[in-house]
């Protein structure tokens, strides 16, 4: 687990690079008028999955794959229908075989959540953890993340 000063560093817009822009949907809002807890985690899992598996950059082979093992989220404010807002991915920590990312959704520069997730480079064809490659460790360094 991160200690509380790497997490409270999630809630800093200015600690991404990455971004993906969003809307809140209709149907994410539940009976308090909100958007749902739960829906957060797609809207981290867009940007995550919209950003890292970019064909363009070239991150996985057909044969390698990321597997989710741990999700932390942290609410700091309501998110409302109708509204756009952003996104943020950035690296934190990268080991042999796994890396964790931190993300965060931001309405212009107030933070509504945060997420640390924790994910595992995999070969496809065995199911069984690999070690990172070259190429997905220069990403993480590029984007903030440092060697556990």
């Amino acid at each position: 687990m991160a200690d509380e000063t790497e997490k409270a560093n999630l809630a800093d817009r200015a600690g991404y690079k990455l971004w993906f822009k969003e809307h809140v949907r209709f149907s994410d809002v539940d009976h308090n008028n909100h958007v749902n807890h739960a829906v957060f985690l797609q809207y981290f899992e867009t940007a995550r999955v919209s950003i890292t598996r970019n064909p363009a950059l070239g991150m996985l082979s057909p044969d390698e794959n990321f597997n989710v093992v741990r999700v932390e989220c942290d609410y700091k404010a309501e998110l409302r229908f109708p509204g756009d807002f952003e996104v943020g991915v950035r690296g934190l920590k990268y080991g042999r075989s796994s890396f964790r990312l931190g993300q965060a959704v931001f309405q212009g520069d107030r933070c509504s959540c945060t997420e640390e997730i924790v994910l595992v480079f995999m070969d496809r064809a065995t199911r069984k953890s690999k070690p990172l490659s070259d190429k997905l460790i220069a990403w993480l360094k590029e984007n903030g993340a440092t060697a556990n």
